[in-house]
């Protein structure tokens, strides 16, 4: 009789340290975008997406996100190619761009940084948005390549955002243009 307890303890811990073995193969796969003259990998589980973003290239997001009432999804990275003139200085251009972009009550700083990428200097700000009572948290790097200016704009909900700085990460460290 007391074998029985024995054995049935044993056989629950072979079932949980071998639950602990089973992955989630797409956690790790990504996919690579190559058009439009730029480059970059990202996620294996989201998709392109159809943005109506000014000046945007080309978006991708999170499918399990998306919004039922804008069926755009919540959690995002969109490359934006701002209307500035070839060869402009990036530090201005960024400059130019947040010269009134906080004034608006709805965008909120939270930081900026110099970054480098792909041995390039990159600018980078983070913020919070509110949009038809929604807020997202965003983060906005900005890059010149070959005389080119690019922003790769990335948002969440703001309580999803530190989740999705891996996703983020993929996306602006493997940046290229074509």
């Amino acid at each position: 009789m007391n074998k029985y307890p024995l054995l049935i303890i044993t056989l629950l811990s072979l079932v949980i340290l071998a639950s602990g073995c089973v992955s989630n193969n797409n956690l790790n796969q990504t996919k690579t975008y190559s058009q439009n003259g730029i480059y970059f990998v990202y996620n294996g589980t989201w998709e392109i997406a159809n943005t109506s973003s000014t000046n945007a290239v080309t978006g991708v997001g999170d499918p399990n996100t998306v919004n039922s009432q804008t069926h755009e999804p919540n959690t995002f990275v969109i490359i934006q190619k701002p209307n500035v003139t070839m060869n402009t200085d990036l530090q201005m251009a960024y400059t130019q761009n947040y010269a009134t972009f906080f004034n608006n009550t709805s965008n909120m700083p939270i930081s900026e940084a110099n970054i480098t990428l792909n041995n390039n200097t990159a600018l980078e700000n983070t913020y919070i948005t509110t949009s038809n009572g929604a807020q997202s948290e965003m983060m906005a790097v900005w890059v010149s390549q070959n005389g080119q200016i690019y922003v790769i704009l990335c948002g969440a909900p703001p309580n999803n955002f530190e989740n999705q700085q891996k996703n983020f990460n993929i996306i602006i460290n493997s940046f290229k243009l074509q």
